[in-house]
């Protein structure tokens, strides 16, 4: 993999473990009660999974085929049904999915960083001021 796809590659996977630590913010001390009165960080959290969704999509196969314990194919499914299926979002299924599914990401997501041919000087993205 050249530098150049390194790069675009490492800028998706940041993007990826932003959204994850912007649904652990609006979810902290949430209770699936809370969650389900509350519309505001249902579209938060829906977004943020339509963000995941659509990075792990451009993410190079070759990471993907090399790192299987990454739901890929699901978390694109996702994004998918998030985005077409938006008038009947499955908020129990929102809510599980942040539960038991961010954890793998935000431990291997780091590693495939590692392990990327990125330049010297290659700043990761931010989350723009006042995103939460």
């Amino acid at each position: 993999m050249t530098e150049l796809e390194s790069v675009k590659n490492a800028q998706r996977l940041y993007h990826i473990i932003l959204a994850v630590q912007r649904i652990r913010r609006s979810i902290s001390g949430v209770t699936w009660e809370a969650f389900a009165d509350n519309e505001d960080k249902q579209g938060n959290v829906v977004r943020c999974l339509e963000i995941i969704g659509e990075a792990a999509n451009h993410v190079a196969v070759e990471i993907c085929d090399a790192n299987p314990d990454i739901p890929w194919s699901s978390i694109i499914g996702m994004r998918n049904n998030l985005v077409h299926g938006y008038n009947e979002v499955n908020y129990q299924l929102v809510w599980r999915t942040v539960q038991n599914d961010l954890q793998v990401l935000e431990e291997k997501i780091p590693q495939i960083l590692g392990r990327l041919n990125l330049p010297p000087d290659f700043i990761p993205p931010e989350l723009p001021t006042g995103a939460l």
